[in-house]
């Protein structure tokens, strides 16, 4: 994809020429200047023409690769080697000569002979003379070429052994000498020719001196020095800048052609279209649909019917199966009937796993029980996870969807976890295969999911185009048509909805996209996918890298929004801000274009309504792997059975490797990948990391890694690096002067005997870190006035409390999220003004910009003092915590929270008491764990509020009945171990607002069984 590479480059250039941690010389700041200049008329042309440029898209994809790596090798040579190299040894004496002196004088005679041949008629002698002349000059230059590109320091050669070894001097010197030689065997030739040819006396001219040796680079000699640092990649620049130059012409007439085109450009001056011009924008068309959830157009009789299923009278354990083929909606109908409110009534439990195709026992049990979570209370046995899943459904009715199951054997994993408990507890299964959703038992007959008719796909598209708006009646006939192109199938409607909703809404705009469906081939499989590319051709070429990007992640995993975007800013897609938006902003903004184009599907949503997960339906996620392996963006290998010759064959020349297996990595040794990503859970070793000196993302997080090779730490360019570990964190961290992204989970297998992970040193050095997590507790040092501020450093979990002073704080000035463990543990290495600055929580004041902030408290933290937090809060989370309850009032005035979670707090007079005026825009109250008895508040103490979510408050004794006269009030939820009377409070409020009419507040109460 040549659109990502040249903006992955332009990106480097950026930080190469803005760098401060190396010296740039004149030369090399003109020379990639230049190239940044070649470049960005490439990148416009692709913005303007993204599908004019097939000629010649390979051929700029690895240009501007080679271009990139040839940066950043340069980079890693000035980070490596000293500023003042140590000279080799050299003989002394007038024989020693400099390189450029040698060659000048080598090359200069040869001008001289080729001059003088090209005056000699065109005879047989002279052509042959012009050919030797013609193999000498590109040995000569091939010799040159190759001594500079050999010829590094030591040090920095053992260092880098991957590289290829060291010319030797000798052989060097040797062919260097038979090409002078040569030269003056063709010179004798020549002026012989030339003399007999004037009939004089025969003059001869002066030969070459044999070279003993090459003084390579003296030590004092600056213009030497740089020479020697920017040997390989003059030379490798520039001949990328040639080749980039011949493709030119081609733009530029590509260009003038596709300009003077009659044809329409479809995306039209209302269309949303995003485009990196004078300013980074991403704009959206005033008439794209809003981001909704899914339509239940044409769904409508089968959600009844589901629903009549789940809730009739049978009360033995039923296995309800929905089949079909792929994009005809069945995870869509699944999940409409799980969300809806009478069947969150009918069910105690309700769960949700996604098995796919690639699956296993243990993934399978654990996500039964990851759901299950929040009702198990038995967490300190040690018992096998399908007995776990079995005891908590034990005596309760539940509702279990599995969807997406490929293979039979997948039901025989898990038909002995659920209990038939003669309830009405039902499972419901989806699947593409009729022997699959048949499998369960022989009685079952499967509920099969069959087309839209066309009246249907008519309104389907509709709704999906226009959201509450009409359709003009120009566009009817032609909308019409367009649905019934797409043959019933619901994936390719609103796909092909997302593109209609981006182009100009006028007929021959649509009578364009008309065509093209129309065009698709008939076969339902191959049709779908014709029309899923016709979409994917349409997209704007900065939204192309970014989607295709969210193939590498598993077949049906949810994609948090937070990951993928810091994954997209460490891969380099998005141009370098040149205006007030952040990479954030804009990445935010591409995912949102996305889901509009109906081509990711949102899972999860924030508070705010912003996307919190996000995935992709498995025909898109197949057509993003095909897409991306053929233009080489990324290489998916998740085959577990691929044998390591052939791994490492297909990974030959690639940028970018999905795998589920790190270990296929070990003894790697390649330039080109730039990422890696691993998918499934396994223990590795990171040996290969020596091979891979350009990654810049490194996503280990589903893997459990034993030890962290010190070459780890010299990965100069890495940006991303996720990875689960349990030792302690090597304090070496300051080599990675690059990395945005720093998360160190917890280990999966068992931490028995294993030693605790302990604190981890955050330097000051990191200038672009932008987001650290650790399962331990993170540790700064104390700064002094000198230290650099982390201007970039956004979120940061968990920090030690010990480290809330004024000066530390206030070097991490833009923390946007934090997460705070409380401890009285004082046991670090600071110096006096430490004692002087003490660690308070009150100095969290100081972070203006913090967003999120969590409080962890140690059992042994007490607090003596009331809190203090910045006003810009948005989002709380206290746990643990021993506080009297007045704090509460600190926390209920400030003016932008918005989401307040209590979690095991505990009130020393056991009544929380609201006051006038407080959490003015609170809209989610959660309190879970917590010991108060009594609650005093009214309806104006929380008028925003829409969610009350209360879980196992044992001590509470009831809900403030003026709760339930919050007029935005939407849902209350009360479960787990809780008084009756405090349920009954709950049901009252619920009576006391259906009489009045209020039919949107809903009421749940889930207590937990004995």
């Amino acid at each position: 994809m040549a659109y990502a590479a040249l903006v992955s480059l332009e990106n480097t250039i950026h930080r190469f020429l803005n760098a401060n941690l190396f010296s740039i010389s004149v030369e090399e700041k003109q020379q990639i200047t230049s190239l940044l200049e070649y470049l960005t008329p490439f990148r416009n042309f692709l913005e303007e023409f993204p599908n004019e440029s097939t000629s010649w898209e390979e051929q700029m994809r690895e240009l501007a690769n080679a271009a990139e790596d040839t940066i950043e090798y340069l980079v890693l040579e000035k980070i490596f080697l000293p500023c003042e190299e140590e000279s080799e040894s050299h003989p002394s004496g007038d024989h020693g000569l400099d390189l450029k002196k040698v060659v000048k004088e080598t090359c200069s005679k040869l001008e001289t002979v080729a001059e003088i041949v090209e005056e000699f008629p065109d005879d047989a002698k002279a052509k042959s003379l012009k050919g030797r002349i013609t193999e000498i000059t590109t040995g000569l230059r091939e010799i040159y070429a190759f001594y500079k590109l050999e010829k590094t320091h030591r040090r920095f050669r053992e260092k880098w052994r991957f590289l290829p070894s060291e010319l030797d001097k000798i052989q060097f010197i040797h062919h260097l000498n038979k090409t002078r030689t040569e030269i003056d065997s063709v010179m004798e030739e020549v002026m012989a020719i030339e003399n007999d040819s004037n009939e004089i006396e025969a003059t001869s001219s002066p030969t070459l001196a044999p070279v003993d040796d090459i003084v390579d680079f003296p030590l004092y000699d600056a213009d030497a020095s740089e020479c020697h640092r920017s040997a390989k990649h003059e030379l490798q620049l520039e001949k990328v800048m040639e080749e980039i130059a011949l493709i030119s012409a081609k733009v530029k007439n590509t260009k003038v052609s596709s300009s003077s085109s009659s044809k329409e450009v479809r995306r039209g001056a209302d269309s949303s279209s995003l485009s990196y011009s004078d300013s980074l924008t991403v704009s959206s068309s005033s008439t794209a649909p809003p981001i909704h959830k899914n339509s239940l157009v044409g769904f409508e009789d089968h959600v009844m019917n589901i629903k009549d299923l789940l809730c009739g009278e049978q009360s033995k354990l039923q296995v309800i199966p929905v089949c079909g083929m792929g994009g005809i909606g069945k995870t869509t109908l699944a999940r409409n009937v799980y969300d809806d409110e009478l069947i969150k009534e009918k069910f105690d439990i309700r769960v949700w796993i996604t098995v796919s195709q690639d699956y296993s026992a243990q993934r399978i049990l654990s996500d039964l029980l990851e759901s299950l979570k929040e009702y198990n209370n038995q967490s300190g046995k040690e018992e096998s996870a399908d007995i776990k899943v079995y005891q908590i459904l034990i005596g309760r009715k539940y509702l279990v969807v599995m969807d997406d199951i490929w293979r039979s054997e997948a039901w025989d994993i898990v038909r002995n976890v659920f209990p038939d408990n003669v309830n009405g507890s039902r499972i419901m299964l989806t699947t593409r295969l009729y022997d699959v959703a048949s499998y369960p038992g022989p009685s079952i007959k499967p509920y099969e999911l069959g087309f839209l008719d066309e009246v249907q796909s008519w309104s389907l598209l509709k709704e999906k185009v226009f959201a509450n708006q009409d359709c003009p009646s120009d566009l009817e006939n032609i909308g019409n048509d367009i649905a019934i192109s797409c043959k019933g199938l619901p994936l390719a409607i609103v796909v092909i909805a997302g593109l209609l909703a981006t182009v100009s809404k006028n007929p021959a705009s649509w009578m364009e996209i008309a065509e093209m469906v129309k065009s698709a081939k008939t076969a339902e499989q191959e049709h779908i996918e014709e029309i899923l590319s016709l979409s994917y051709a349409e997209l704007p070429q900065l939204l192309r890298p970014c989607f295709l990007y969210m193939g590498s992640f598993p077949e049906d995993h949810e994609i948090y929004t937070t990951k993928l975007i810091r994954l997209w800013i460490a891969e380099g897609f998005l141009k370098f801000p040149i205006n007030t938006k952040s990479f954030e902003e804009v990445a935010e903004e591409c995912l949102e274009e996305l889901v509009k184009r109906n081509l990711v599907f949102v899972t999860n949503w924030k508070s705010d309504g912003r996307i919190k997960s996000c995935s992709l339906h498995d025909l898109i996620r197949e057509l993003c792997i095909r897409k991306a392996q053929e233009s080489k963006f990324f290489l998916n290998l998740m085959d577990k059975h691929i044998e390591k010759e052939k791994f490492m064959e297909s990974i030959k020349n690639e940028r970018r490797v999905s795998t589920s297996y790190l270990s296929l990595f070990s003894s790697y040794r390649g330039s080109t990948i730039h990422s890696i990503k691993c998918s499934k859970y396994n223990l590795v070793k990171l040996d290969f990391v020596e091979g891979v000196r350009l990654v810049r993302v490194l996503d280990a997080e589903a893997a459990d890694v034993e030890s962290l090779p010190s070459q780890l730490f010299e990965l100069f360019h890495l940006r991303y690096l996720a990875i689960r570990y349990h030792y302690r964190f090597p304090r070496i961290l300051p080599n990675l002067k690059n990395l945005q992204t720093l998360i160190i989970r917890a280990v999966k297998r068992s931490t028995i005997g294993l030693l605790v992970a302990g604190n981890m040193w955050v330097p000051w050095c990191m200038q672009e870190l932008r987001h650290v997590y650790f399962h331990g507790v993170i540790a700064f040092e104390y700064p002094i006035e000198t230290t650099c501020s982390l201007e970039n450093l956004h979120t940061v979990s968990r920090l030690s409390s010990v480290c809330c002073r004024e000066r530390i704080l206030k070097k991490i000035p833009n923390l946007k999220k934090l997460k705070v463990y409380c401890d009285d543990d004082d046991d670090y290495d600071y110096d006096d003004d430490y004692d002087r600055d003490p660690g308070c929580l009150n100095n969290l004041v100081h972070l203006h910009r913090l967003e999120k902030l969590e409080l962890y408290a140690a059992h042994s933290f007490r607090l003596s003092y009331n809190l203090a937090f910045p006003e810009k809060l948005k989002r709380l989370t206290l746990r643990d915590l021993k506080h009297p309850w007045s704090n509460m009032i600190v926390v209920g005035s400030l003016p932008n929270l918005q989401v307040l979670k209590l979690r095991g707090c505990t009130c020393s007079d056991g009544t929380w008491e609201t006051t006038e005026g407080t959490f003015p825009v609170l809209e989610v109250l959660q309190v879970e764990h917590s010991r108060f008895e009594n609650w005093i508040t009214e309806s104006g103490h929380f008028p925003m509020l829409k969610r009350l979510l209360l879980g196992f408050c044992q001590d509470l004794n009831e809900i403030p009945t003026d709760i339930g006269e919050i007029p935005t009030l939407e849902l209350i939820v009360v479960m787990g171990n809780v008084k009756k009377s405090l349920l009954e409070s709950a049901e009252l409020i619920r009576e006391e607002q259906e009489e009045m009419g209020n039919d949107t507040l809903q009421v749940f109460c889930i207590p937990q069984s004995s």
